[in-house]
């Protein structure tokens, strides 16, 4: 089968997509895709419907069902993870430097963060289903899940064209679906301290996978962007982790939760959660779930 592949920088990454070259044709729709999702949902766009809310915490606000729906997630994953998953750090994330400016230098956190960081994800977020309205006490932050969402929203977009071999790669997260006349599509993980090499390969159908470590967003002072949530300092104890899930978003927010949490607490916590995991520790301990199908190198 022949293959077309495109690739843009959105969601501040690229994002490459493989299609059967017939279907080339659904590259522009897939891309316009993304492209909403990153203009409604980006915490770096000051236009963004997030940073609208961001701009106006304390006040009930009016939203899509599509922001109840990720709101709705977020609690999901918060609860399912004991509070790993935590999408109300991005005050956190700003005084650390990770900002809309991109500045990586810290700054002193003001009283009024000091004391909005004290609240839980589920004292800081109100949620209105009913009328469709939200009600935030602390800033918000999509990055732990949105890659995920956008991989679910063009995959449910390409089955729905009858396209059934296609491969969606957000930053690393990926998706990919194998028809019955396309060859498997094989992934290689990411090796943690080298990025020019893996340390394995697992072939992907009709799942997701994703991988969560600190180097390619990693600053001064061994700063990174993977809060744990409990602490509000960048997570310490492990290097990397790919997880394996039905869909993107669940695969994406997953491995955030399991990295913050920690080695130990990560793999606990996995033994609950709908995925298979393979995490290697700061201490180049390694642990795979049975499931997590990997052919390991080395």
């Amino acid at each position: 089968m022949e293959i077309a592949s495109r690739t843009e920088a959105l969601l501040g990454t690229n994002i490459e997509i493989k299609l059967p070259m017939q279907n080339a044709s659904l590259f522009s729709q897939c891309f316009s895709e993304i492209k909403r999702i990153e203009r409604l949902y980006s915490r770096f766009l000051a236009n963004s419907q997030l940073s609208k809310l961001n701009q106006n915490l304390n006040v009930w606000l009016d939203v899509s069902p599509e922001f109840i729906l990720l709101l709705s997630k977020a609690k999901e994953f918060n609860e399912k993870t004991n509070g790993n998953f935590d999408i109300t750090l991005k005050s956190v994330l700003d005084n650390l430097g990770y900002d809309s400016e991109y500045s990586f230098k810290q700054k002193q956190p003001s009283a009024e963060n000091f004391f909005a960081s004290s609240l839980s994800q589920a004292e800081a977020i109100k949620i209105d289903s009913k009328n469709c309205r939200v009600l935030l006490a602390k800033e918000i932050d999509f990055g732990g899940f949105g890659k995920g969402f956008a991989l679910d929203q063009v995959a449910n977009l390409l089955v729905k064209r009858c396209v059934d071999h296609f491969y969606i790669n957000a930053g690393g997260d990926i998706f990919a679906k194998k028809g019955k006349q396309g060859d498997p599509w094989e992934i290689l993980l990411e090796h943690p301290d080298d990025s020019s090499f893996a340390i394995g390969e697992i072939s992907i159908d009709n799942r997701a996978i994703a991988g969560s470590a600190p180097n390619r967003r990693k600053w001064a002072h061994g700063l990174h962007h993977l809060i744990n949530a409990k602490t509000g300092l960048p997570a310490r104890g492990v290097k990397a982790i790919f997880v394996t899930a039905k869909t993107g978003i669940e695969a994406d927010a997953y491995a955030t939760a399991l990295f913050t949490a920690g080695f130990q607490e990560g793999i606990g916590l996995s033994k609950q959660l709908p995925v298979e995991i393979l995490i290697v520790s700061s201490e180049n301990k390694m642990f795979k779930s049975n499931g997590f199908n990997v052919e390991l190198f080395g």
